[in-house]
Parts: C-alpha cells; structure tokens; sequence
C-alpha cells in the first residue's frame, strides 16, 4: 500500500491593489503634518504655519474630489477629455471673434 499524499492547497490571493491616490493623499497628510511640525519648531511666523495647514487640509480633499468625479473607466476618462478640449477649443474661437470685432 502507498502512503496518502496530500494535495497543495489553493494559491493565496494577492490583495486587490489600491490606487494610486489613495498613497498619494496618505504620504500628503503625513508630510502636512511634518511640514507643519517643522515651520513651528523653526519659529516660523504665524501665516507660514497657517498657510501650510490649510495646504495639508485642501490638498488630500482636492484628491478625493477628483477621484469622486473623474472616472476610472478607460473609455468615460477619455470621453470627458475630449469634452474638455472640445469646450477649451470653443471658448478660445469665441474669444478670438470678440477680439476681432473690438
């Protein structure tokens, strides 16, 4: 008789990736935090620290913003690219017109 062999087991699943902007408002929020730290150990005036928290703040909210309207789709990215220079392309002809008219 033969000894039982065991079969190997299923093949761990790699973690779903994460975008990109997620890293990237993650590193914004530590390096606020830092740059923040930094200006007030210096003694920076009041309004540098002042305009660095708010960068610290805006900043990750911008990133989030845009992820929540751009599409992730490959297809409606490029459909809303082409809207926006098709609108840019039109506004710069309209301006162009009223300059001539003046």
């Amino acid at each position: 008789m033969g000894t039982p062999t065991q079969q190997p087991g299923p093949s761990p699943v790699p973690p779903t990736p994460q975008s990109g902007a997620t890293r990237v408002k993650g590193a914004t929020v530590l390096g606020g935090g830092a740059a923040i730290g930094a200006l007030t150990f210096v003694g920076a005036p009041w309004w540098v620290v002042a305009i660095a928290v708010v960068l610290a703040i805006v900043t990750p909210g911008a990133i989030l913003f845009v992820q929540a309207v751009v599409p992730q789709d490959s297809e409606h990215k490029r459909d809303l690219w082409l809207a926006l220079i098709r609108f840019l392309e039109r506004r710069r002809k309209r301006r162009g017109t009223r300059r001539n008219r003046q």
